[in-house]
């Protein structure tokens, strides 16, 4: 087998553990009745903050890769990070509003 599909093979292989631990915890929560209106609203506002700050820091990474590295492979890989940013943000917007 050739290095690169052990690498696949290894990533998949924990992507799905790691997914499997998560929904897990979840429903493990779900039936402790620990998830609640005050966990939800705390978690809502932790998100809230993280897609903040991260949308300022992807902001300012995309102006020092065209001002200081003047790399405009820099600069496309950032804007496709920030393009993927906000389209997540456009869909789960959707998907909440499609709840409401």
């Amino acid at each position: 087998m050739s290095d690169f599909m052990s690498n696949v093979l290894m990533w998949l292989a924990l992507a799905s553990f790691l997914l499997t631990m998560i929904l897990w915890n979840h429903r493990h929560l779900k039936k402790k009745k620990i998830i609640d209106e005050r966990y939800e609203k705390i978690h809502h506002i932790g998100r809230s903050y993280a897609w903040i700050s991260s949308s300022v820091i992807i902001f300012i990474v995309w102006f020092i890769s065209l001002v200081i590295f003047e790399s405009k492979l820099a600069f496309f890989l950032i804007t496709a990070i920030w393009v993927g940013h906000m389209m997540s943000y456009i869909i789960g917007a959707a998907i909440a509003q499609s709840k409401n």
